[in-house]
C-alpha cells in the first residue's frame, strides 16, 4: 500500500494490544505514519509508570452521546525501542448509564470503562481527545467492515470450495462492498435522496446482463 499509493493514503495506524512491540512500531515509523496502540501490559515498564504519573498531570473532559469522558495524558516517556524516541500515554475514564430490563422493569445500570493508547511523537500535535477519537475509531472496523460483511453480504460460509472458486466468490463480496462504500462517500445523488443504494444496485444487475458490452472485459 506505501508503494502504490504513498504515505498519505492514510494518516495514521490504530492498533491493538498485541502489536505494543518495539520493531513493528519502528517499522510503522520508517513508512512514515504515526500509531495509536492499546496499551494493556500491566507488566510493562511504560505502563506503571504512566499509571504512576497520571495524577500529576492535569485532566481534560468531555462528554460523547451519554458518555462522560475524562483524559490524561503523560508526555516523554520511553518503550522498550529506544529508537521510537519518546512516547505519549493517553488515558481515558468513560462513564455512562445504560437500561437493563430487570424484573418486569427498566433499569438504568452505570457503566464505565477504563483505555490506555501508547503514542508515537510523529502525533504529538494532536490532543487527548483527538487520540480518544482515533483510538475508538478501531471499532469502526469491526461494525462497518465485518459486521456488515457478514449481515448484509453474506459473508459466512462458502459454499463452493475449489480454492479458485473461494477467490472469486471473496473478490466479488469485496467489490460489491467497496463500490457501497464509494458510493455512499462519492455519490452525488445518494447523498441528495435522489437515489437509494438498491436502485444503484438494480442498475448494476441490468448492466451485467448486457454481455456483449461485457466481453471485452473478458478477452484480454
Amino acid at each position: 500500500m506505501r508503494r502504490m499509493y504513498g504515505p498519505r493514503f492514510f494518516d495514521v495506524v490504530t492498533v491493538d494490544a498485541w502489536y505494543a512491540q518495539g520493531p513493528w512500531l519502528r517499522a510503522v515509523q520508517q513508512l512514515g505514519w504515526g500509531v495509536v496502540c492499546v496499551l494493556k501490559q500491566e507488566r510493562l515498564e511504560i505502563f506503571q509508570e504512566a499509571r504512576a504519573l497520571r495524577g500529576r498531570e492535569p485532566s481534560a473532559s468531555w462528554e460523547s452521546g451519554q458518555r462522560q469522558i475524562q483524559a490524561w495524558a503523560v508526555n516523554d516517556l520511553t518503550f522498550t525501542e529506544p529508537a521510537l524516541g519518546p512516547v505519549r500515554v493517553v488515558m481515558t475514564d468513560e462513564r455512562w448509564q445504560e437500561v437493563h430490563p430487570v424484573a418486569g422493569e427498566r433499569v438504568h445500570v452505570p457503566m464505565e470503562s477504563h483505555w490506555r493508547w501508547m503514542v508515537t511523537r510523529e502525533l504529538d500535535g494532536y490532543d487527548e481527545h483527538a487520540i480518544w477519537q482515533i483510538g475508538h475509531r478501531r471499532w469502526g472496523i469491526e461494525n462497518h467492515v465485518f459486521n456488515t460483511l457478514t449481515q448484509h453480504y453474506h459473508l459466512t460460509h462458502c459454499h463452493p470450495h475449489h480454492p479458485v472458486a473461494i477467490l472469486a466468490w471473496l473478490l466479488i463480496l469485496v467489490l460489491g462492498f467497496v463500490f457501497g462504500v464509494f458510493a455512499q462517500i462519492h455519490g452525488k445523488l445518494l447523498a441528495l435522496g435522489h437515489t437509494t443504494m438498491r436502485e444503484i444496485t438494480e442498475q448494476l444487475r441490468r448492466a451485467l446482463e448486457r454481455e456483449e458490452e461485457l466481453e471485452p472485459l473478458w478477452s484480454g
